[in-house]
């Protein structure tokens, strides 16, 4: 929404976002609230589970962003 961003808030989730003893930290404590943004979490919020196939352990995306493509056959 139109002018909905409380600026406070996002600054004091970013300055709060970096943990040095932990650098997979998946969530954030701002205004007291623990926000978490791992994928189970986003795709919570967004309403858009992830569907495995059987015998699958991870989505088609996490399972492309673990490859490591040929730059030209992604060109092409």
């Amino acid at each position: 929404m139109e002018g909905s961003i409380d600026v406070a808030f996002v600054k004091e989730f970013y300055a709060n976002l970096y943990v040095p003893r932990d650098k997979h930290q998946k969530q954030v404590r701002a205004r007291g609230h623990l926000i978490k943004f791992d994928a189970d979490s986003l795709n919570t919020f967004l309403e858009t589970p992830i569907v495995l196939e059987p015998g699958e352990t991870l989505p088609t995306y996490s399972k492309f962003c673990r490859l490591r493509p040929d730059p030209q056959e992604l060109a092409a």
